[in-house]
């Protein structure tokens, strides 16, 4: 059996992978996300292309998450290696919302959000000594209108602390789905790990 190493600190991650049923360690990953994301953003620039910000925060999902795998696969040896990076983009028609820098940019974030539909984007990239496979899945949420009860609902969220370790300043998974109105897609991508094509994509590394 393959070594296989998770390249994340999210415990939402960890609970997911381990659906599996698969042995694994966790590794994480020292990467300037900053950096990887205007990468794709300065590649786009530089060429000229026009993309919409849906086809810009896929790309940064699945660049950064390739950034990630491949930081832990330098660090480890041993040929039988299979290292998981996963990365997750919230973005709007506008912009791509990552971690809140505090309270008042989460409420922001989230008052922003409020009564439109956005998208989130995981990436995921499975990298072996000689082989990769890189992909994404997302999902389209829809968060309940900005009213009074919307507003209290944000105010007791942000109290948790629970929105400033999450890109969007929300998660699915707690008492950010108070907000929700609806979603159309992988949940698993909005929590942060597409587990099922996880678990697929694993099973076709061990099967070459």
């Amino acid at each position: 059996m393959s070594r296989i190493i998770l390249a994340s600190k999210s415990p939402r991650r960890f609970d997911l992978m381990s659906l599996t049923g698969l042995d694994f360690e966790v590794i994480v990953a020292d990467i300037d996300e900053d950096q990887v994301m205007a990468e794709v953003i300065n590649k786009y620039h530089a060429r000229g292309i026009r993309a919409d910000m849906y086809q810009i925060a896929q790309e940064v999902a699945c660049a950064q998450a390739s950034a990630k795998a491949s930081a832990v696969l330098q660090t480890v040896e041993g040929d039988d290696v299979i290292v998981i990076g996963s990365d997750t983009v919230v973005v709007t028609a506008d912009n791509i919302l990552g971690k809140p820098r505090d309270e008042e940019d989460a409420r922001h974030m989230l008052t922003l959000l409020s009564g439109m539909t956005h998208r989130v984007y995981t990436g995921v990239s499975i990298q072996g000594r000689n082989k990769k496979c890189t992909f994404s899945s997302f999902a389209d949420v829809k968060f309940h209108q900005f009213d009074d009860m919307q507003e209290k609902m944000i105010e007791s969220y942000i109290a948790t602390g629970s929105p400033m370790d999450k890109a969007g300043a929300y998660g699915i998974q707690d008492q950010g789905a108070l907000l929700i109105d609806s979603i159309s897609g992988d949940y698993y991508a909005v929590v942060g790990l597409p587990v099922a094509r996880v678990n697929r994509e694993l099973l076709t590394f061990f099967a070459k």
